[in-house]
């Protein structure tokens, strides 16, 4: 199973654009697919060795996935996040026949599901409880094991770890990145989604590679894939990947300022205030931040 729910993603990278203009700054933000960039695919990761947990995980994943319940999850999410925050023009979302209330009847046994909450739709805080994609998974998985959920909302970059040296059953469920340094740690689950990074910019900017932040001051959540690529891009071996053609490496100059920032919401505020360039992050999340800043 291959980015199912993605196609037009893995096929080619669109210039995509979506603009804002934030309260007390007139300065409109682009997101714009990085055409120098690898799609990259999103897992649940799951403590080695836990066959049994995996099984579960996979066949919520692929049914979602197949019958499109999964897309729907997410199109759910992202106008839910949109409309809570006000966001102009957005009504509140039907869920219709979507699950999106799951009843754990009197479980005691529970699944540890480490997340950070400010990667809307797959996570983020609607009336005081973590929701989202990644969460709805987990929700149907524990439901289908007879268990409960305990939702932890920790630090992005220490999630693979909190999963690796957890007791009992335990998954990381944060938009987490399918990498060779995580599969180190864990186990990941099918793909159930695939992102294409994008660069954030004020619109006069608009930049569109990673090669064009070359030099410039550039915004990364801690640990994300964001953050490992563009480090590795200023090392002299550069950052490198399978492309259609081969690999392909993209090298910026070590006078390339990284900001990391423990929220993507935080290294907005400081793109608004011009005390960075550009931040790198995935495309889906990048669009429904935009959205719910203007």
């Amino acid at each position: 199973m291959k980015k199912i729910i993605a196609l037009a993603l893995a096929i080619v990278m669109v210039v995509c654009c979506i603009s804002l203009v934030s309260c007390g700054n007139d300065k409109k933000y682009v997101a714009i697919d990085a055409s120098d960039l690898l799609v990259e695919d999103f897992g649940i990761a799951v403590k080695k060795g836990n066959t049994a947990l995996m099984e579960e995980v996979n066949k919520v994943i692929d049914a979602w996935v197949k019958d499109g319940t999964m897309e729907k999850y997410i199109d759910y999410y992202t106008q839910l996040s949109k409309y809570e925050e006000g966001v102009e023009g957005v009504e509140a979302p039907v869920a219709g026949d979507l699950k999106v209330t799951w009843d754990f009847g009197s479980a005691t046994e529970e699944i540890t599901v480490y997340t950070e909450s400010g990667f809307a739709p797959f996570e983020f805080v609607s009336n005081g409880s973590v929701v989202g994609v990644d969460i709805a998974i987990m929700n149907q998985v524990a439901v289908n094991m007879g268990k409960k959920v305990n939702v932890q909302d920790i630090l992005f970059d220490t999630i693979p770890l909190s999963v690796q040296q957890s007791t009992g059953d335990a998954v990381g469920a944060a938009g987490l990145t399918i990498n060779e340094e995580r599969k180190d740690m864990v186990d990941f689950s099918s793909i159930y989604y695939s992102s294409t990074l994008v660069v954030v910019s004020a619109e006069d900017k608009a930049y569109s590679s990673l090669k064009a932040l070359d030099g410039l001051k550039v915004g990364v959540q801690e640990g994300t894939s964001g953050d490992l690529i563009v480090s590795a891009a200023t090392t002299a071996e550069g950052h490198s990947y399978e492309g259609d053609d081969g690999e392909v490496v993209v090298k910026i100059s070590d006078s390339t300022t990284i900001g990391r920032y423990k929220q993507y919401a935080l290294a907005l505020a400081d793109l608004e205030a011009g005390r960075i360039d550009a931040i790198v992050m995935d495309k889906l999340p990048a669009q429904t931040m935009l959205a719910v800043s203007k």
